[in-house]
């Protein structure tokens, strides 16, 4: 029993010891499992990537720090959430939502090395891109309890990377930059040796990159330079920096060519000098340049200080700084008591020397300007000066003036005015004209008479243009004038000559016979021109009417005879029926029809008898030039209907047909109303008269080109053609029959022609003979292309209405303004002129202009700028500007229109369009 109670005892003492050995093992397995447990949170926690785990129907158990943060959620927020909730990813381009890659894992597929293209959108929006991995968690049987995601966050490497790809962007921009150089660009070691060799080396030095590179830089060195590459390679390896360094380098093919060298060291990360680089530019062409601009000034030098001629530079002050030994010379100072002083303390007068310096100062250049000058030793040279100024960037740097002593011909001149002053009034009595021409400056001059013969107004100076005597004179007689006259100063001699001039004034045309002989200076050279002129229209006119006179004396004094007994006819025929008549009324006591009617015929005779006596007195008149037409504009339509009024009792009479036809416009001519329609009522009556009762008259007016042209046709007896040459002479008669019956003195064709020649036109008759009728074509000058209303053109007193305007010119050709000034100067306008942009506003503040003629292409400031700036003014507003440019496209219109400009005119302007808008501002 005992031995039982122990054996008992044991065996629970031993069940003892195996349930706490058993507990005890399972206490340690317990602690391990969590040792474990907390090593791996500790290792998933430490390493750099996000650790996601999930259960097999993909909700999140478990979550590494790096994934709370990158995800935005904690573990225990995510714990139980499935993974799309927690890890919601989009593809980086298309932003479209990408597939769980848990999903992929729990259905056993293992996904690694997710693209870089993902981003994982995180609790806060925050967007990042990731890369990881996804792989199935497995019992050892093989079954899926789960899966677990790995990722890390991309952002940093992304960022290098893009970092990177911009470096290496610039690197290849920095490499194209250097390839593209027009200059070489080469690195070297410190050795010496090539390492990199640019296109624009292999251009200058004539080595490929192939054949330079590894070769010791002395390649492009001559010998005699290496001695000065040592020096430069001294001052590298101390980190010294060279620029524009000039030498000599060496071609592949021998040739040395002139360089600028740029040369720099090259470190390392240490600071260290390992290489260098070069930069060297081609300056061969600069070097030749500058030895060329070297040689020029030298020979500009030269030619200062040895001119024949005075030359001096005066700076923007009036200081003189530089002046030549000629000038010296001329007035007796030493280059010390010169140089440096105002060039106003050697003018004996003080009003040149500032006119000249204002001119040159406004930009302008002056030729042979007359100055007295004062010498040292206390006398006055006269001389002539010309003068330019060297601007740089609108600066003015120094005028440029030349000087030429012409003190000699000054006294010379001054001596010769009592005989030149004796000869004029002699001239002057016998009407010759007296010029002389300076062949050196080409100043011309005429004395009183001269400006008369050629009718000019005259001036006071009386310099002329060379052009004033050229233009007068007629085109076919100039070039043999002007050879005549080189011929004589070639030969030093004289001539005598004629030839024909058109005055200025009317537009006559004059015979001149000129007479000139050449005056030289004291070298033997042609200095001067002096000749006459004198006016022998008048006997060259006589001549040629004596020699007409003596070829028609015959035929004159046939027709003289004809006139005296036509008019003894003509004059007779009116007188018997006024007789008869007297005679009748004394018989009807003067009452009664027989009276009435008597008396119409007698006031028809002494009618006609009127209108003979008027048209021989028209005739005596006009040939000896005592008519005076009264001109004026007038509606050409309106003169024939004066002349048809005025004839329609002899067309009544005669019972003709009139037939009329005119433009569909009226056409203006500038004519005497009253002897224009008695040109046309001469040529009716010559049809009517000359026709057989009942035949047809036509009047028809047409407008050709520039002029209007008017026929009268009849169906008359017409015109012999042996007569034809002589139907406009005096007394000229067609067919005696008729002219019987119906009277004339055959001067009315005669006065016809005379009055159409004074209108300026011609008339020309034709007739194909006897019994075929007749045709009068008169042709006038007409002086405006578009309708006029008559109301216009006859109220005269309109134009007397025009009140004078204040207009400014502004244009920098002289020329342009001289003579737009002088034709709004004739039409009664006050001018003022401007010649550049600046003299324009100044005007423009002063003058206070109505109008402003306004360049566009102007110095110193354009005309759009000054517009603007006129504009900007309290009077701009009240001012029209109108824009003269040689610019007439849409897009140039707009330009003024935007810049303020009221009115567009393309150059040369239209005078007549100008003077319609003038007037235009008038009303």
């Amino acid at each position: 029993m005992a031995e039982n109670d122990d054996e008992e005892q044991r065996i629970r003492s031993v069940a003892l010891e195996n349930a706490r050995q058993i507990l005890t093992a399972r206490n340690s397995a317990e602690e391990n499992v969590r040792r474990q447990s907390e090593w791996l949170q500790i290792t998933l926690d430490s390493i750099g990537d996000a650790v996601i785990s999930t259960d097999a129907e993909g909700c999140v158990t478990f979550m590494n720090r790096v994934a709370e943060n990158l995800s935005g959620w904690t573990q225990n927020e995510a714990a139980g959430h499935l993974l799309d909730e927690v890890f919601q990813l989009i593809h980086e381009l298309s932003r479209q939502p990408v597939e769980n890659p848990a999903l992929r894992a729990i259905r056993g597929t293992i996904i690694l090395g997710r693209a870089n293209q993902e981003i994982l959108i995180g609790r806060d929006g925050v967007e990042r891109p990731i890369e990881g991995s996804a792989a199935p968690i497995k019992r050892d049987e093989g079954e899926i309890i789960g899966c677990v995601l790995v990722f890390r966050d991309m952002s940093d490497r992304q960022r290098l990377e893009q970092q990177v790809q911009k470096q290496l962007a610039g690197a290849r921009f920095l490499a194209s930059i250097v390839e593209s150089s027009d200059d070489a660009i080469v690195s070297k070691s410190l050795d010496g040796i090539i390492q990199s060799w640019n296109k624009g080396a292999q251009r200058l030095f004539g080595y490929t990159a192939e054949q330079a590179i590894g070769r010791h830089i002395s390649l492009i060195i001559p010998v005699d330079r290496l001695d000065e590459e040592n020096r430069i390679q001294s001052l590298l390896r101390v980190g010294e920096h060279i620029e524009h360094y000039e030498t000599i380098r060496q071609r592949s093919d021998g040739q040395r060519v002139d360089v600028s060298l740029t040369v720099s060291p090259i470190l390392d990360e240490d600071g260290v000098v390992v290489g260098a680089s070069k930069i060297a530019r081609d300056i061969t062409d600069r070097k030749r340049s500058e030895a060329a601009l070297r040689d020029s000034e030298t020979q500009l030098s030269d030619f200062f200080d040895n001119a024949t001629v005075g030359l001096h530079w005066v700076g923007p002050d009036g200081i003189i700084l530089r002046a030549n030994q000629t000038e010296l010379d001329l007035l007796g100072y030493s280059r010390e008591e010169y140089v440096g002083q105002p060039i106003s303390k050697f003018h004996a007068d003080q009003s040149v020397i500032g006119d000249i310096l204002k001119r040159l100062t406004s930009g302008e250049t002056i030729a042979n300007v007359e100055a007295p000058l004062c010498c040292k030793d206390g006398s006055i040279r006269y001389v002539l000066i010309s003068s330019n100024v060297l601007f740089r960037n609108g600066k003015f740097i120094h005028s440029r003036c030349f000087t030429r002593d012409i003190t000699d011909r000054k006294f010379a001149e001054e001596g010769l005015k009592e005989n030149e002053q004796r000869m004029r009034l002699a001239t002057e009595a016998t009407a010759v004209g007296i010029w002389e021409w300076n062949v050196f400056t080409g100043q011309v001059r005429w004395d009183a008479q001269m400006f008369r013969i050629y009718g000019v107004p005259a001036k006071p100076n009386g310099i002329v243009d060379y052009a004033d005597w050229s233009s007068a004179v007629l085109p076919e007689d100039l070039p043999r004038q002007e050879e005549i006259l080189q011929e004589t100063i070639r030969r030093l001699g004289s001539s005598s000559r004629e030839f024909r001039i058109r005055r200025v004034d009317n537009r006559e045309c004059r015979y001149i016979q000129c007479f000139e002989a050449v005056r030289t200076n004291s070298d033997g050279v042609a200095e001067w021109v002096v000749g006459t002129n004198l006016d022998i229209t008048e006997r060259k006119q006589s001549e040629e009417a004596l020699r007409r006179l003596a070829a028609d004396l015959s035929d004159s004094d046939r027709r003289k005879d004809e006139f005296l007994a036509t008019l003894a006819h003509e004059l007779r025929n009116p007188l018997a029926p006024i007789r008869n008549g007297l005679q009748v009324l004394e018989l009807t006591n003067n009452c009664g029809e027989e009276a009435e009617q008597t008396r119409k015929m007698m006031e028809r005779q002494l009618a006609q008898m009127i209108r003979l006596v008027d048209d021989l007195m028209d005739v005596s008149r006009i040939s000896t030039g005592k008519v005076e037409l009264q001109k004026k504009s007038l509606h050409l339509s309106e003169v024939i209907n004066s002349a048809v009024e005025t004839s329609r009792s002899l067309l009544e009479q005669m019972r003709h047909e009139l037939t009329i036809t005119l433009p569909e416009f009226p056409i203006v001519v500038e004519a005497d109303f009253t002897r224009l329609a008695q040109v046309f009522l001469n040529l009716l009556n010559n049809a009517a008269k000359y026709s057989e009762p009942g035949s047809q008259i036509r009047i028809t007016v047409e407008r050709q080109a520039s002029e209007v042209v008017v026929l009268v046709q009849d169906t008359g007896v017409g015109i012999a053609s042996d007569q034809l040459p002589r139907i406009f002479d005096m007394f000229s008669q067609v067919d005696r029959s008729l002219e019987k019956s119906q009277g004339g003195l055959g001067i009315g064709l005669s006065l016809v022609r005379r009055l159409v020649e004074l209108h300026g036109g011609s008339v020309e008759a034709k007739s194909e003979g006897f019994g075929k009728g007749s045709e009068f074509v008169v042709r006038l000058p007409a002086i405006m292309d578009t309708p006029v209303p008559s109301s216009e053109l006859k109220d005269d007193q309109q134009s007397n209405l025009i009140t004078p305007l204040r207009v400014l010119i502004v244009d920098d050709n002289r020329d342009s303004v001289t003579t737009l000034s002088m034709l709004l100067n004739l039409l009664g306008h006050k001018i003022h002129t401007a010649y550049d942009g600046e003299q324009a506003l100044s005007a423009a503040r002063e003058f206070r202009p109505d109008v402003i003629l306004l360049d566009i292409g102007l110095p110193k400031l354009n005309g759009y700028d000054v517009c603007r700036k006129i504009r900007e003014q309290p009077y701009g507003d009240r001012v029209v500007i109108i824009a003269q440019t040689g610019w007439g496209q849409p897009e140039s219109r707009q330009k003024t229109s935007e810049a303020g400009f009221d009115h567009h005119m393309v150059k040369p302007l239209d005078t007549n369009a100008l003077q319609k808008l003038l007037s235009d501002l008038n009303h």
